[in-house]
């Protein structure tokens, strides 16, 4: 009985590293970011740019899946922007997505993207509480 749940685990597990970001499961916290053409995408760029610090502190890295590139330096690559858009289900409107370091989804923001609820989440966490402790942001 117990085999079939130990086989769907290992599939679940190998189609999560498969992902086009499960390179950075158990590293980072990700903030998959799609934004169509318009004048908040620059003013996003700089807000990314001027919260530098407190994304690093929480080990948040900005993943670019805008069906035309912000410039933000994480960027997914062409040939995995597909994926990435069906598996996070991302549309023609903003879209701002906060994946854990476990790899699954903690909150959806639409239209208008607001860091201070991402890192005000992220600060209740277990994994984060433990980081801050240790000393690690």
């Amino acid at each position: 009985m117990k085999l079939p749940v130990v086989l769907a685990s290992a599939a679940f597990v190998t189609a999560a590293a498969a992902s086009p970001l499960g390179d950075y499961r158990w590293k980072n916290r990700l903030i998959v970011v799609s934004v169509p053409d318009g004048a908040a995408r620059a003013e996003m760029v700089a807000d990314f740019q001027k919260r530098r610090a407190a994304l690093e502190d929480r080990d948040l890295i900005v993943i670019d899946a805008s069906p035309t590139p912000l410039g933000v330096p994480g960027a997914v690559r062409p040939e995995d922007l597909e994926a990435v858009r069906k598996s996070w289900k991302l549309g023609g409107k903003a879209v701002f997505v906060l994946i854990g370091k476990d790899g699954g989804e903690k909150s959806r923001q639409t239209e208008k993207l607001d860091l201070e609820k991402f890192f005000a989440l992220i600060d209740t966490m277990p994994m984060r509480k433990a980081e801050m402790r240790e000393g690690g942001g």
